[in-house]
């Protein structure tokens, strides 16, 4: 297990910079997930953690060891990281047994001891039976394992992973996560995580970092980021949400579009605001706070995903699934609201909403 230290970290690519002040610690057996869209500056910096990439300023260390920063550079091979990408990148002309050895073969380590270390981390990620097989004869789930076994072989102190599940189908991606997680909570292993998939940031993370153009605008625990956001950014790329435009005045929130309907508010923001709502957090009743018509709705199984119409404004209600035969299109209805935050309507949110599109 290592911990990492990041102190004042910046990257730029000439005059493009994208990484600014990143400062913070990883402890020893966290698992630790990057977060943010693309070109955020997350990947930048997970190469910067494995010696991929130098600081343009700012130091990096590793426990103790001070790997970047000044006139010190340690190069990748000399870290104890084991790296995941997101493609395979496994040797197709070896089996599975040559692939997870490599590492210790170019080391020159003993074959009796590279038998039992290989033997060993198949057995841990459920390959063993596997293990005279070449890539062509794996599936994808398959082979992305023989790329972690590969990383765990030589028994890093710090694992890092760039995206490594976007290749796969979307069921084997939700099996996946669960398997890396259980190895590393086995393993006790420091993780460092790239991803854009928000849904995978919060199964996996014990902490995620929400980065966009360069700056983490959110760092906590999935609970904390999910449920008490820093920004509109934050409430935005993390889960479902529809913001609304509303003005709050003497204990109530009023929405010009919505027909001024209005709920009770007892906040300390005053004039216009931006009211967040999750459509989870939105409930059919009888005698709600808001009065609509059902426009549309999604049979999903396990939820029924719906559109309301409430004055100007589509509304979007996720119910539960057995909801959905007892509501017809068109219909009259009634919501409540569960929890909601506010946001002062200042155009930030149409500012940092753009970077993502």
């Amino acid at each position: 297990m290592a911990t990492v230290t990041i102190k004042h970290v910046t990257k730029a690519f000439g005059d493009n910079v994208v990484l600014k002040e990143f400062n913070e610690t990883f402890q020893e057996g966290e698992f630790i997930t990057l977060l943010g869209p693309s070109g955020c500056g997350k990947t930048t910096m997970l190469r910067i953690i494995a010696g991929f990439e130098k600081p343009t300023s700012g130091e990096l260390y590793i426990d103790d060891q001070l790997v970047s920063g000044g006139k010190t550079f340690v190069p990748p091979e000399k870290r104890s990281i084991g790296m995941v990408f997101q493609s395979y990148a496994v040797w197709p002309h070896m089996n599975v047994f040559d692939n997870v050895a490599y590492p210790l073969t170019i080391k020159k380590v003993p074959k009796a001891e590279i038998r039992q270390s290989v033997d060993r981390v198949l057995a841990i990620v459920h390959l063993s039976q596997y293990a005279q097989r070449f890539p062509n004869q794996l599936s994808g789930g398959q082979q992305q394992r023989v790329a972690l076994a590969r990383a765990l072989v030589a028994a890093p102190k710090l694992l890092l992973l760039d995206e490594p599940l976007s290749n796969l189908d979307a069921k084997l991606r939700e099996s996946m996560r669960f398997e890396i997680k259980e190895i590393q909570r086995e393993l006790g292993i420091t993780v460092v995580y790239v991803t854009h998939d928000q849904t995978e940031a919060m199964a996996m993370s014990d902490r995620i970092f929400l980065i966009n153009r360069g700056v983490v605008q959110q760092s906590g625990t999935p609970q904390q980021i999910y449920n008490e956001p820093a920004n509109q950014f934050v409430m935005d790329f993390l889960g479902k949400v529809d913001f609304f435009k509303g003005v709050a005045e003497n204990g109530r929130i009023t929405f010009p579009e919505m027909g001024n309907q209005s709920i009770a508010y007892d906040g300390p923001r005053k004039g216009p605001v931006e009211v967040a709502v999750r459509p989870e957090n939105l409930y059919f009743c009888e005698n709600g706070v808001l009065q609509g018509k059902l426009e549309a709705q999604y049979y999903l199984g396990d939820v029924d995903d719906c559109r309301v119409r409430v004055g100007d404004t589509l509304v979007r209600v996720i119910a539960n699934g057995h909801e959905f035969q007892d509501l017809t299109n068109g219909q009259p209805v009634s919501l409540g609201i569960r929890d909601f935050r506010v946001f002062e309507d200042n155009g930030l949110l149409e500012q940092m909403l753009q970077i993502q599109t």
